[in-house]
């Protein structure tokens, strides 16, 4: 595996810095965005690890977002990098794809509420204690997005799981045995999660 992504580059806004990288492929694109405070790398190279699976086995074009605890950046910023990269790369018919961790899965459906169609995403350990109302919102406006909610057993959110299949019927809840919020000792399980994007049927 190579020890980096293809491309590296960065959007300011603010004098604040929000980094990402891209690993070219066809047109399946698929967007990684960490949790709060994370790098577009991840913890022991958890979101490159990602990417390069996701390429090497199903030719992806991965876009792998930093999270920071920023007021300058919001779901318009994580739009201005993907549309931006799909015109870089000249991709005419993309496929979208997510992967999001933590606070980034509600900054995937925020994403999503700007008009990206997603055709499917994996969301892990989404915060659901608090600002549920607005979970619940987000999601309504992704009626025909399949969504797959993972939860570490021994994550706060997970006893709750179970509302996220109330409110959305595209909605599939996996339970992880004894993963907490961080997948603590569970990164290469934690990796192997992305390849529910592609190779999932529903």
């Amino acid at each position: 595996m190579k020890d980096h992504f293809d491309y590296v580059s960065v959007y300011k806004a603010g004098g604040a810095v929000l980094e990402y990288g891209c690993i070219l492929g066809n047109e399946t694109v698929v967007f990684i965005k960490a949790g709060l405070g994370g790098n577009y790398l991840g913890d022991e190279n958890k979101y490159l690890s990602i990417a390069r699976m996701l390429n090497r086995c199903f030719g992806c074009t991965v876009i792998s977002v930093s999270n920071p605890n920023n007021k300058y950046f919001d779901a318009m910023a994580d739009r201005t990098i993907l549309d931006g990269v799909v015109r870089a790369y000249g991709l005419e018919e993309p496929e979208f794809y997510f992967f999001g961790n933590s606070n980034g899965c509600n900054k995937g459906l925020a994403l999503a509420a700007t008009g990206v169609y997603f055709r499917r995403m994996i969301l892990v350990n989404m915060p659901l204690t608090i600002n549920f109302h607005k979970t619940k919102s987000l999601l309504s406006q992704i009626p025909d997005t399949d969504v797959i909610a993972v939860y570490g057993e021994k994550d706060i959110s997970s006893p709750f799981a179970v509302f996220l299949e109330r409110k959305h019927a595209r909605t599939q809840i996996v339970k992880i045995p004894n993963a907490d919020h961080t997948f603590t000792g569970k990164t290469e399980e934690f990796i192997s999660l992305a390849e529910m994007l592609i190779r999932r049927e529903w």
